[in-house]
């Protein structure tokens, strides 16, 4: 992915982002010599372009070939083919100067880990043992002894959760110092540890590269995370490669598109599809064989991936803060901010005093109306966040109550035979847990789309919805304060309150909910229930899975179940079946109910509690900065004329420099929306 043109594309992307950063930095400065609470937010905001970078995720079941493509994208063999399907860790590709690897820590640790675990990071692990362990640099050419957990005697030890979060690899490679960022997820066909790790990336990344077998096209279970997790989770930003392409007989490979295409059709309407040889693209890329290159099927796919990042996705992310930046210097600084204090300069000090002795009771007023509206909030975001947990509860219950019928009517391919052996025996419990599996996630997805999203939405309209009016109503009496100020007339067209929440590093996040400019609260419930059910019910259903997972329920059942056939049981398969859902039924405590239960609840809770936060801290700081304004102007006024003509030169300067930014705002929106 070297084309001089694909790199031109993203050093134009780096230059308007750049532009952006320096005028949000600009920006800040101008603001906190006017006195607005917008410096810290500017600086974060600026800070955040600044170092933003594309991240594109390349995930599939193991065997797919993803590493070798990650490599043929880069151009170099950065990543280690694994031998084995058994990595719980993200790795992050960026760039670097020199070549390493820093690897990261959970924080808290799995209460289980591996044996198998390098001495390294075991002894730094313990040099730190009940504290956060900060990360270490490992050697690059050992990153697999780290993020492979060795295939042991014991299979149980596969299915243990890493202690590592993930491994950043640093590259001084030309793509990554131009902003792109790989992230090589675990396959998603290894354990439902894994599969965690990579759906917790999923609503975080810019586009996702979901690699498919040519030789065994669209498989059961790449269909299944397709319906359920891709098109299930609103999530657009999908280019599918089928890769090891050249394996297919050339008279073959047109038919292997349709039909690959035909089945993505059923979820994606015009699905990005891409049909590639990674290894022919790799060595091509290597050998400096740009015909190999060529017909690999690599270049079309890197420049439609280029096309969307710079101009779609890219466009997005600038547009909207330079936007929302726009707003707060014209409509906030321009129009109210310095006209305010202009006018306060001009008032003498008597009645400035005379004027704050006024609207500070009434200032305070608010204060306590904005404390009372808190509390109530978070009664209401509480007592909501119970119904959600009431809610999992009985789907926990009614999955569980289920569990003895889909055992018992369920046939598993793997006969038992006459006399039952170990091998046989695991086998039909390893088919009967993947089985329970499916039936739990089609139980789980439905519930999803049917009850789960309808009740958030329900909840975030209840809670959101009612309190518009009350916030509104502050609002005015925040705006009547500055009328009584400065003399001047009722605004007939005032600002919109969810834009005033907004601001600026809340606004992104409120933006992404559909509320930035939106002028009001519809659409606040549907833009929660899409996101929340998501992200949150995915931890939800994996924890189910934990319930099934076939190593537990092997280790459980097998050797009690051949006991007791040696000692003449018969009906060798019904015996087994009923082990195994008395099994699963015992492993599901009203403990482990309750807390998984309460997780969901609470992470739902926790989004509610961002927005709340957001219009909490909008009120805070429009009193403050009109508290912080009044007197910063008696002060000057204390001081004499003097001091009073100098600020009033600073003003002039402040106004000059926000119409240059405004200026550079607009010329940089132009550019992006018009190119």
């Amino acid at each position: 992915m070297n084309q001089n043109h694909i790199m031109n594309d993203f050093r134009e992307y780096q230059k308007n982002q750049r532009e952006l950063a320096d005028i949000l930095k600009e920006a800040s400065k101008v603001t906190r010599n006017l006195t607005m609470s917008k410096e810290r937010e500017l600086d974060e905001l600026s800070q955040k372009i600044q170092n933003d970078a594309f991240k594109i995720m390349v995930t599939g079941t193991f065997k797919n070939g993803k590493s070798t493509f990650i490599n043929a994208m880069l151009g170099e063999e950065v990543l280690p083919a694994y031998a084995l399907p058994c990595t719980a860790v993200i790795n992050e590709v960026k760039y670097g100067v020199l070549k390493r690897a820093v690897l990261h820590f959970r924080n808290p640790l799995p209460d289980s880990l591996p044996n198998q675990l390098a001495p390294k990071a075991v002894r730094h692990m313990e040099q730190y043992k009940g504290r956060a362990i900060p990360s270490l640099e490992i050697p690059y050419d050992e990153i697999e002894d780290y993020v492979v957990i060795p295939m042991g005697a014991d299979e149980k030890q596969m299915k243990l959760q890493s202690p590592y979060e993930k491994v950043e690899l640093f590259y001084p490679l030309e793509l990554l110092k131009n902003g792109v960022e790989i992230i090589d997820s675990p396959g998603l066909n290894e354990d439902e540890t894994r599969t965690r790790v990579t759906m917790d990336y999923l609503m975080k990344v810019d586009a996702i590269l979901y690699v498919l077998n040519a030789n065994a096209i669209c498989a059961g279970d790449e269909m299944r995370f397709v319906k359920n997790d891709l098109r299930g989770g609103n999530i657009d930003s999908v280019f599918f490669v089928v890769n090891r392409f050249d394996q297919i007989r050339a008279r073959e490979q047109p038919e292997i598109c349709r039909y690959a295409e035909l089945k993505l059709k059923e979820f994606y309407e015009q699905p990005e599809l891409f049909c590639v040889s990674a290894l022919n693209a790799l060595e091509g890329r290597l050998e400096g064989n740009d015909t190999l290159v060529e017909e690999s099927g690599m270049t079309p796919l890197e420049k439609r991936l280029t096309e969307f990042l710079t101009e779609e996705k890219g466009k997005a992310k600038l547009i909207s803060p330079a936007r929302q930046v726009r707003h707060i210097l014209s409509r906030e600084a321009l129009e109210v901010v310095i006209p305010r204090e202009r006018k306060l300069l001009e008032t003498s000090l008597k009645d400035l005093e005379n004027k704050y002795a006024k609207i500070r009771p009434k200032l305070e007023i608010i204060t306590r109306e904005k404390d009372q509206k808190k509390a109530e909030l978070d009664m209401k975001i509480e007592r909501s966040a119970r119904k959600f947990e009431r809610s999992a509860l009985r789907k926990i219950s009614e999955i569980m109550d289920s569990i003895p019928t889909w055992v018992e009517e369920y046939t598993p391919p793997t006969s038992l035979g006459a006399i039952p052996t170990k091998k046989k025996t695991e086998q039909v419990v390893t088919e009967i847990s993947e089985y329970l599996k499916t039936k739990t996630e089609d139980e789980y997805r439905e519930w999803q789309n049917s009850v789960l999203k309808s009740l958030i939405e329900e909840e975030a309209d209840s809670i959101f919805g009612a309190v518009e009016q009350d916030i509104s109503r502050i609002f005015s009496e925040i705006d009547s304060i500055h009328i009584e100020l400065t003399d001047s007339e009722y605004d007939a067209n005032p600002v919109p309150v969810w834009q005033r929440v907004a601001g600026v590093a809340g606004g992104l996040m409120i933006g992404d909910v559909g509320l930035a400019f939106s002028g009001g609260v519809n659409g606040i419930g549907k833009e929660f229930a899409k996101t929340a059910a998501f992200e949150l019910g995915a931890g939800f259903m994996l924890g189910l899975f934990g319930i099934l997972n076939p190593v537990t329920l092997i280790a459980v059942v097998v050797a009690a179940f051949l006991y007791n056939f040696g000692k003449g049981a018969s009906k060798a398969m019904d015996k087994l079946k009923k082990k195994v859902s008395e099994a699963v039924a015992k492993d599901l405590s009203n403990e482990k109910a309750d807390k998984m239960a309460r997780d969901l609840a609470d992470g739902i809770k926790c989004k509610f509690e961002e927005l709340e936060e957001q219009i909490i801290d909008s009120i805070s700081k429009e009193v403050d900065d009109i508290d912080r304004q009044v007197k910063s102007v008696m002060e000057e006024k204390a001081r004499g004329q003097n001091d009073v003509e100098n600020r009033k030169k600073e003003l002039e300067k402040s106004e000059k420099i926000i119409h240059e930014l405004n200026g550079r705002l607009d010329a940089l929106v132009f550019a992006l929306a018009g190119a």
